[in-house]
């Protein structure tokens, strides 16, 4: 869509844009979220007091903004791995621009998944407004990467909420980070998130991240 929408607006589910005199609808939200409108303003404050707050904002705030948009407020109901995907989202913190980023499923008042990528890095997202198990395929990122950017290993670093298996002492942290060794391009990594939760993971390509250059670690969101 080259021309900024005159009206943006949800109709039976469906999101509908006015643009050039024409109607046009989105009956995949997470499609329409790839794209940056830049059609309002940016809000003066950007305040987020739970995981439907989040949700919210994702369809309804950030596509239509121009850059740059405030720095996030997050209220309680929000978990910490939940605060730091929402801040990927926007690609908040980050002093390097992303290479891509794609919206991998979303549904409006639910949840949002997505991706980045530096380079050879990728980080995948999530954030919802219910307390569910999302799982996610690498795969579908790494067929994504030019070919001579693609590994066949891969250590996978894990930002999440607690779960039922975790100790006493990890549930009162708040948050898990673990780091997952070995990975194949074709993994399939499940990940429980709480209510106004979500997780973070980055794929960081063995073979380059054990070489001499980490430069590339510092312009990525950590």
């Amino acid at each position: 869509m080259k021309d900024a929408p005159e009206k943006v607006f949800f109709e039976d589910g469906v999101l509908r844009a006015v643009c050039a005199g024409t109607l046009l609808s989105f009956d995949r939200p997470g499609d329409f979220l790839e794209s940056r409108l830049g059609c309002e303003p940016p809000p003066e404050k950007l305040e987020l007091g739970d995981g439907r707050d989040l949700v919210r904002a994702a369809f309804e705030t950030v596509p239509f903004a121009r850059d740059p948009l405030p720095a996030p407020f997050f209220g309680g109901g929000t978990t910490f791995p939940a605060q730091e995907a929402f801040k990927l989202f926007i690609n908040a913190n980050v002093r390097e621009k992303s290479d891509d980023f794609r919206v991998t499923a979303a549904e409006r008042g639910e949840f949002a998944a997505f991706a980045r990528r530096w380079r050879d890095v990728w980080k995948a997202g999530f954030f919802t407004a219910e307390e569910r198990t999302v799982t996610v395929r690498f795969e579908d990122l790494w067929l994504r990467l030019p070919r001579e950017a693609r590994y066949t290993e891969y250590l996978v670093e894990v930002l999440r909420d607690p779960n039922g298996g975790d100790s006493a002492e990890v549930r009162a942290a708040g948050f898990v980070r673990e780091t997952l060794p070995g990975i194949a391009p074709d993994a399939r990594i499940a990940v429980d998130s709480q209510a106004g939760g979500g997780f973070v993971l980055g794929f960081w390509p063995v073979a380059a991240r054990a070489g001499a250059n980490t430069g590339r670690e510092a312009s990525c969101a950590r």
